[in-house]
Formats: C-alpha cells, structure tokens, sequence
C-alpha cells in the first residue's frame, strides 16, 4: 500500500470525474508499487477514476479531524460535563472515596475528563491497573482532544513511573509538560541504577537451552522458551507441562536473585508441582540462563510486563486454552516477589491466586525521589493543566503520585493471596512478610510461617491447598479489554484474515499460504457438508470406595453380596477401595477372611481387580475415612478416574459399570460436569396387615428375578443430604451412593474441608452441597435405558437403623435432653392449666404435647440438626454474630411454627 507521505506524480486528470463504470474499478490497479511511483502503470491507458479525497493521507488526516471533533462535542455535553458539578462538593472536602463512588455508579457516555478524573480517584483507592486502562482508554478514545488527550497522556506517564514501568506516551503529553516527565523518569532511572541494594544482589547463571523439549520425571514435560523484551534482548523461560492433569493451574514464577529457571527442571521440584497437581513456568531475569544482556533494578519490573501481555500467545504456542479456564497463580521467592507483585498491581484481574515466598515489604522500589526538583516541577506543572481543564478539585490526588513499593502494590490486588515465610530464614526478616499480609485489603489472604528452612512438608501442604482453592474459583482472566487475534500457524499476533470466510487469521501471507491446504476444505464453496454430530469423549474409568461397619452377622452377609456385584461386573471396575472396622475382634476376624477370599478371586480376574482395604481406627468420621481413601486412589489412579458409591447394603446391577462408562467418557470431555447421578433402582417389600416385613438381602440375580416376576419394581430415588440420622456410615454415605464424583473433583473438596470440618457428622452434607452448587460446575443426570437396573437398595422402612425416620435416641446429647424436659414442661403446664394456653400464645395446644420427654428432646435435636446443616455451608470462613444468628432462626421459627408455639411467650 502507498505510505501516507509518498510524493506521487499524479497525472493530470487527477482530481477530474472519471468515466462512468457500472463495476467499480479495482483500486490495486493505481496503486504505485514503490515510494515515489507514478499512480498508473500506463497513464495512457485509462483515466484515473479516483480523486486526491481517495490518497491515504488525505483519509488519515479526515479521520483525525472528525476524532477531534467528536471529542469536542462529547466533551461540551451536559450529559458528559455534568460529572464535574456531583464531584466538587466531596472533592472539596476530601472525601475521596465517596466521589470515587459517584463515578462508579455513574453510566453515561464516558467523556475524556471523565476517564481521566476516575482513573485519578481509582489510583487514589489503590487501583493502579484500572487506573492505568482508565487513562490509556481515554488517551485511546480522546487522543485528538487538546484537553483530555495530554492530560490522559501525562496521568499514563504519571502512573507507569509510579508503578516502576516505562512511560509509552510522552509524545503525547503537551509541550510544557513533556520536558518534566522525561526529566522525572530519568531521575527515577538514576536512583535506580546507582543504589546500594544492587551492589552484589544479583547472581547470573548461565545455563544452556534444552535443544527439544523433554520428561524430566514422569508425567512432566520440560520445554525452554523465550520472549521479547525490547529490541535485540530476549529473556528465557522453563516451562513444565504437567501431562497427568492438563486441567490443573498453572503457576507463573519467578525466581530468586540466586536461582535460575533451570534449577526448577530438576527432578525433586518438577515433582512436587506435579503432585499438587499443577503446570509450572519459571521466568529468569536479564543475564540468567540463556538471557541476554545483564540484570538490573532498572529493568527488573519493565522485563516482566512483556510476558504478561503476550502471555496468551505463549500459552497458545505450548498447547493450552485461552483464557486459561483453571487459573493462572502468579508466585514469586525473595527477588521474584517483588516482580510477582508488581505484576499482580498492574494487572489484576489476570491471576486468580498470588504467592509471596520470603517477600521483602520495603525495598529499592519505594519512593526513590521523594520531593525531588524533577517530580516537583512536573506536578505543579501538572496542576496548572488540571486547573485549565476545570478539574482544580482533584488537584490534592497528585499527593498520590510516588514511586510505589510492594507494601502499596500488594493493596491494589484483590485476588487470593498466600504469603509463606520461614522463620529461620536469615536474609528477610519474618516480619516483612507480616506486613504484606496485613497491607493486603482482601478478605481471602492466609500467612503461613514455617519453622524449618526451605521449602518443608508443611510449605507442600499449604501449596496444595492453595490450589484447590484457585480451581473451585470460575472467574476467568483478562487482558485488557479485548484478546488479540493470533496466527493460525505460529500463534503470533495476527495483521490479516482470510478474504473469503472472515474467520481465520493470520500473521501475514506466507502463512496463510501454508494453511491452505487444510483451511480450503471450509473455506472453498461454503461449509462443509452436514455430518452427523458426534459427541466428544474423553478417557475414564471406574473406581469404587466403599466405607462400611460391621456391627453383626447380617452385616458380614451384606458386605459378601456386595463384594460379589463388584467382581461380577461385565465390564470390570479398575479398583475396589474399602475402609472398614468392626464392633468386636470376632467380626473383623470374618472380614479379613472376606477380604482375603475376595483378593484370591480378583487376582484370577481379566484384569485383575485392584483391591486396597484399610482398616480405620474407632473413632474416625466418615469423611475422615473417605479422605484416607481418596489419598490412596490419587496416588495409584489416573486422572480420568471416577468414584463410584457402592452400598454396603446394597447391590450393583451386573451392568453397572458398563452402563455407566459410556455416559462418563461424554461427561470427562465436559470440563463443567464434576459428577453424574444415576437415580436409576429397584426396590422390593412385602406388605401385611401387620405392617412391612423386611426382604431378605438378594443376589443380583434375585434381583433380575425379581423385576421379571413383578416383586421388584424400578424407580428413581434421589435422597438429599439432609435425610437420615447419624448413627451410622450408611445414613452419611447414603446420598452419594447414587453419584459417581470425578476423582480430582472429590480430592480438590476434601483438600479444601477444614481439618475439624471432617471430623463433624454433617461434612457429608457440606460436599454434596458444594458439588451441587459450584460456579460453573453441574451435575449431570444420568437416564438408564428402559427396562434396566443399576443398583438395588433397601427400603427405608426396613431398618430405622438406616436413618428413616430422622434422630434416635442414640444420637440425643445432654443439652438436647435438657431442651426437651424444659419443653415439655412447659407444654405440660399449658394444656393442665386452664386458660394459659391463651395467655401464653399458644394455639392448639393439645396437638403440640409431647407423648413423653424422650420424644421432645427427639424434636429438639432435630432443629439443632438443620442448624448445624446450614452452618456447616460457612465452616472456615469468617462469619459475624448477626449472619450466625440468621442461619439458626430460620429453622427454628419453622419449627415453632409447625408445633403452633411460634406466638409463645419466652419459648425463643
């Protein structure tokens, strides 16, 4: 294309009407092939049908004009104007958060002060990256404006020195002002380049770049990498591809002044990361690895920045998705932190998670100049300019205007954050790390000091955890406003799409030359030809975990014909975990017989049936032992792996897994469903006049008798967390017998549960409601075909034991007991005495009397039930007395209501 200053000779019907055409000439035929070219190739050929309104420099220079006059009409609207007369009474009393709210609300146009007034009061409110896009918008949008457009400029130049960046637009800032700002951001560049701190702070390797990429440990992928920091220097990466489970975090790192990316390739750390499980890429500084040039303080953070805007690129070009749907954790170590937080000020809504290891909270990156001459002479330079804009009322901000260390950065990131610090830790004292952490203004921040040096069990625990709270958080990251085209081929940023479908881009022709081939069968004539649509699939398998007491013979006889559907199954389940103890040394002599029978007969299996048994201790909870059990899969099992339920009570269809299997290969290639219910069973009972007899425990094939000769029927049972008593594992496990989790799901809700948490009857509850109720996440139902059982359950009725019928008195503790005397005393004292159901406020009192105490304390114990249901949701958070008191009202003034005492005098 010709440049916009080329110097064409024009012929001399240039600017004379061309002759009538009914097709449009082809512009490429006037089009000059080189600087300084004459306009048409033959000038004897044909009349040039286009004027000089049609020269590239001409439409540059209109565009330009309308941009500015567009400005100016934006700018002279009340609509837009009208924001400067609601900020000048807070703004004159320096209440600058409640301006900053009236911005805020405020959804009108957006004129170029106004961008530039709220991104001075979000720099204000520790806002520093919304601040910069704020001002970089309206430089965008309003460029052409003489008054917002410097102003914009300057504040982008402003922030960035404050920030320790590069200002990119001193260009664009007027000419009074633009001397000040080149002379503040050189100061700032001495100071750095000549403090102490830098003297022996920095220990370059030099480390040769892997050729190709390679497994450093199993399921671990190392490739070397690295990007462009300005011209002629490039700095180098490691990035680690954990190949077990592609859909962990990613971790973005950097490194210590003594370290390299390469160190990270070794096999002790590349398998700790994967074992959280997660993806690692290290950054090096200047000078480390296989970087050029030499590392400085003056270009620790301007480095860093690159990476963070090309990171969809970098992450395109190794095979992940963009945006990364399971969340990016940027992590830094002593030197590195300070490049994590910064990176985390300037972009925060990029990273789901940051990691601070031994920070420094004050450092060469405060505020270097303080009131030097430079930064003096360009705020009151500033201020005469705000004052010409009639935006003299934010002129106490340009206070706000300093060199930032991390102390200041860190309040400008509303992520989750993790500081962790060793005590003995001799270079950076514990309590810079303490300052981090309470200069953070979010609300999801934790502080772990360890007492051993290095990088401990217990920093590997805290880290794991860590994880699995960035991936039950769904929010996705941003770059700035919109997410650049890339090339199809190389993954750089795109110039050019395909002419004919508009949908495929490229870097540039050659590329697209080569793409040809395989973009032609879309492109050419329209879509391809209708196909039929075929679902995607992805691995899975099937893992059982079964958790049973064994309190009798009859429980012996069950867990046999459990067992037995288990092994029988068409197609065979990988593994079978099981966690078990019994009432008395006899019974666990008969299981571990059971057991041992039950190994000698998987063994002979096609395949052979994994089976891992542990024996629990006495006292531990159920979901303490269905943690244990879920630690032995995660070390044995894949990543597709799914658990399924089976009831110790209970049988599996012959076809169960085979059934299933399919319906969870669609499921494992839907990165939103984490379980699949299959409501789908039969059930079968006698009836008499005497009431229900209980039905002997069935083999599966019993069963298929069954529903052939109509004594069994099928149906849909779904049982919720909040049926059952808790008097045994049967009534806890009960609701998940009809689920079948994903693995990594299951381990990432547990890793999450508190310790105590665990240890309380109601966990069950709690993991069922977050499975249900994840951002983003679903369950899916699972349709059996028609005609076909999957699992057989007892009927409720059959066993109170089984948690039909809510508590017994078994589960009654001393306050319940003593909540029930007092309510049925009171209850007592209304009916026998004439008239104080009246005056009590109790209505129909005869129906809410109790036949016995037991039987209050019975109703008593199932309110405190639904309350400890509903605080358990809260278990690990922060919840104040007020929020505590409206959980537990709820169900009791249901309950009130229900027994007709909710209008009773003191009864609350």
């Amino acid at each position: 294309a010709m440049a916009e200053d080329s110097l064409a000779i024009l012929p001399q019907s240039m600017g004379q009407a061309g002759a009538k055409a009914k097709v449009k000439p082809d512009a490429r035929r006037y089009i000059p092939e080189y600087k300084g070219g004459l306009l048409l190739k033959d000038p004897n050929e044909e009349t040039c049908p286009y004027t000089f309104s049609d020269s590239p420099a001409y439409v540059a220079k209109k565009r330009y004009e309308d941009q500015a006059k567009r400005a100016a009409e934006l700018e002279g609207r009340d609509e837009t104007r009208g924001f400067l007369h609601s900020l000048e009474e807070p703004c004159r009393k320096h209440k600058w958060q409640e301006a900053y709210q009236i911005l805020e609300r405020r959804t009108a146009v957006p004129s170029g002060l106004f961008l530039l007034a709220r991104a001075m009061l979000r720099w204000n409110s520790a806002r520093f990256g919304d601040a910069l896009r704020d001002s970089e918008q309206a430089l965008e949008m309003y460029g052409s404006s003489a008054t917002a457009g410097p102003l914009a400029a300057a504040f982008s130049c402003f922030a960035r020195i404050c920030l320790g960046s590069e200002p990119r637009h001193t260009s664009s800032c007027s000419r009074e002002l633009r001397p000040f700002v080149e002379a503040w951001s050189e100061a700032e560049q001495r100071a750095l380049h000549g403090h102490a701190l830098a003297a022996g702070l920095f220990q370059p390797r030099q480390v040769p770049r892997l050729p190709e990429p390679c497994e450093v440990v199993k399921d671990m992928q190392a490739h070397d990498g690295s990007y462009t920091v300005c011209s002629g220097v490039r700095v180098g990466y490691v990035f680690l591809l954990n190949s077990r489970d592609r859909l962990a975090p990613l971790f973005i790192h950097f490194h210590g002044a003594s370290e390299a990316a390469a160190d990270y390739r070794g096999p002790e750390l590349a398998a700790r990361y994967r074992d959280l499980p997660a993806h690692l890429m290290v950054v090096d500084f200047r000078g480390y690895g296989w970087s050029a040039g030499q590392p400085s303080l003056a270009t620790l953070f301007r480095d860093a920045e690159p990476f963070a805007e090309k990171l969809p690129e970098i992450l395109v070009q190794h095979g992940l998705a963009w945006p990364y749907p399971s969340g990016l954790i940027l992590s830094g170590c002593e030197l590195g932190a300070q490049v994590a937080v910064h990176l985390a000020a300037m972009f925060s809504g990029l990273f789901r998670g940051l990691v601070l290891d031994s920070a420094a909270g004050t450092s060469a990156t405060g505020d270097r100049c303080g009131h030097a001459a430079e930064r003096s002479g360009a705020l009151q330079r500033w201020r005469a300019e705000l004052e010409k804009a009639s935006l003299e009322v934010l002129q106490p901000l340009d206070a706000d205007l300093r060199s930032l260390g991390a102390l200041e950065k860190v309040r400008g990131y509303d992520g989750q954050l993790l500081v962790v610090h060793s005590l003995p830790d001799d270079d950076t004292p514990f309590e810079s790390s303490e300052s981090l952490h309470g200069a953070a203004r979010m609300q999801r921040k934790e502080l772990l000091l360890l007492k051993s040096k290095g990088r401990s069990e217990e920093y590997w625990v805290a880290m794991r955890r860590f994880c699995a709270k960035i991936q039950l958080d769904d929010s996705l990251p941003k770059v700035g406003a919109v997410v650049e085209h890339l090339c199809a081929i190389c993954a750089e940023k795109a110039t050019s799409k395909c002419g004919r479908c508009q949908k495929v881009w490229y870097c540039g022709r050659k590329h697209q030359a080569e793409h040809w081939k395989v973009h032609k069968v879309t492109c050419a004539g329209g879509p391809p030809e209708s196909t039929p649509k075929i679902e995607p699939e992805a691995e899975a398998c099937l893992e059982a975990a079964l958790i049973v007491d064994v309190c009798s013979d009859c429980d012996i006889d069950a867990l046999h014909l459990c067992f037995k559907a288990v092994v029988e199954q068409t197609e065979p389940t990988r593994a079978l975990h099981m966690s078990w103890r019994a009432a008395s040394s006899a019974l666990a002599k008969r299981v571990r017989e059971l057991v041992g029978d039950l190994s000698a007969t998987a063994a002979v299996q096609q395949p052979p049936l994994m089976l891992a048994v542990v024996e629990a201790q006495q006292d531990a909870s159920t979901c303490e032992r269905l943690r244990v059990l879920v630690d032995n899969m995660w070390q044995s099992a894949p990543s597709h792996a799914w658990v399924a339920f089976p009831d110790a009570h209970g049988v599996w269809s012959p076809r169960y897994a085979s059934v299933l299997l399919p319906t969870l290969r669609k499921a494992a290639a839907d990165s939103r469903v984490v379980a699949v219910s299959c409501l789908r069973c039969a059930k079968g009972r006698k009836e008499t006049c005497d009431g229900i007899v209980p039905v002997p425990l069935p083999s599966s094939d019993d069963v298929e008798a069954g529903i052939q000769c109509g004594s069994y029927v099928l149906m849909n049972e779904e049982l919720r967390a909040d049926e059952g008593n808790l008097s045994n594992v049967g009534s806890v496990m009960r609701p998940f017998n009809s689920l079948v989790v994903q693995l990594r799901t299951l381990r990432i809700l547990l890793d999450g549960t508190p310790a105590r948490t665990l240890r309380h009857n109601f966990c069950g509850h709690r993991l069922l409601y977050q499975m249900q109720n994840m951002f983003g996440k679903r369950v899916q139902e699972f349709n059996a075909p028609e005609g076909e059982w999957m699992r057989w359950v007892l009927q409720l009725e059959q066993s109170s034991a089984l948690g039909a019928f809510g508590p017994i008195p078994s589960d009654l503790n001393d306050l319940d007991w003593q909540r029930g005397a007092a309510l049925f005393d009171f209850l007592a004292s209304v009916v026998a005495t004439p008239g104080a159901a009246a005056a009590n406020g109790v209505d129909g009192a005869d129906e809410a009397q109790y036949a016995n105490i037991e039987a209050a304390a019975l109703s008593v114990c199932g309110v405190r039930w639904k309350v400890e249901r509903r605080l358990i949701l809260n278990a690990g958070e922060a919840v104040v007395a007020k929020e505590l008191r409206a959980l537990a009202m709820e169900p009791i003034s249901a309950f009130l209501q229900a027994r007709a005492l909710d209008t009773a005098i003191g009864i609350q």
